[in-house]
């Protein structure tokens, strides 16, 4: 028994991380795998979906030959089982999000069984997942399975705390408010903002809700909430940014940890810095620019 013991004193870490599979996700926690893959005998994996990775290697190819280098950084990827064509941009999230839940969970599920034992590869089981906020399903499949899970919100500790606040909201009459309601008028029932709030500040669903039952504002409001069955909670900012917002989140969630900015902290120790595309990149203004 002691030497079991033993054996799982010395396993090594494996962390997984997996962005939501859109840019701007993907732009924020690359660089905290850059920066972990650093960190000693931890091993660190990227999960991207199919499409992503391919777009990625594609248009960021000397930025991915360089992570190739890392013993202890690597790259995998699942399917989000929608076809190429179908649009993924930010502002057509809706089918992207229903596959990857109804869809993909079952590949993510299938990879973290294999797993379990060291690949072929002699990496170790992944024993810890950070997975983006946006994804809370992904982060059960994971706890089912026994592993460490921690939510990343690439949104500010200020944004997620007026999320997690919209049910107070509701309930104290000021969500919703009609259209033709005064933009400047505070919200007083969000702790420790009540003094410089305003509607005009709230997210976009808020303002267009017409009733508290709205699909996007309770998408949302659920998407925040479900954060907190975490073990606990990344930003990419830090206390002398956020300092009254994040103590008002640590009352709520077990551990929180203000990490950013990361694009800071990945030039600290690589001296260099991060930057991919799921784009070819428009270069047609520089010259504009010099002029």
């Amino acid at each position: 028994m002691m030497e079991v013991a033993k054996e799982n004193v010395r396993q090594p870490a494996h962390l997984l991380i997996f962005p939501a599979p859109i840019q701007g996700h993907i732009n924020t926690m690359l660089p905290l795998a850059d920066a972990l893959s650093f960190a000693g005998s931890l091993h660190v994996t990227y999960l991207n979906t199919d499409h992503n990775h391919r777009l990625l290697s594609f248009f960021s190819p000397s930025q991915y030959s360089c992570f190739s280098l890392r013993p202890n950084l690597r790259f995998l990827s699942i399917p989000d089982d929608l076809s190429d064509d179908k649009p993924r941009s930010a502002y057509q999230l809706t089918e992207l999000f229903h596959s990857l839940r109804t869809h993909s969970v079952d590949s993510f599920r299938t990879l973290m069984l294999a797993g379990k034992n060291k690949d072929h590869n002699g990496w170790p089981p992944v024993t810890c997942i950070i997975v983006a906020g946006l994804m809370p399903y992904f982060m059960d499949e994971a706890q089912a399975l026994g592993i460490t899970v921690l939510a990343f919100r690439t949104i500010s500790a200020s944004s997620l705390w007026v999320y997690l606040q919209i049910p107070q909201m509701i309930e104290a009459g000021e969500l919703p408010f009609l259209a033709d309601a005064d933009l400047n008028e505070h919200i007083k029932s969000v702790p420790a903002m009540e003094g410089f709030l305003r509607r005009r500040d709230l997210p976009s669903m808020c303002r267009k809700a017409t009733k508290a039952n709205d699909k996007e504002l309770q998408l949302f409001t659920n998407f925040a909430a479900s954060s907190t069955r975490s073990k606990g909670l990344i930003f990419n900012t830090s206390d002398s940014l956020e300092a009254p917002l994040l103590s008002q989140i640590d009352s709520i969630f077990p551990t929180t940890n203000a990490v950013g900015p990361l694009h800071a902290l990945v030039e600290s120790i690589t001296s260099s810095s991060v930057s991919v595309s799921l784009l070819a990149e428009n270069r047609s203004a520089l010259n504009w620019l010099d002029a």
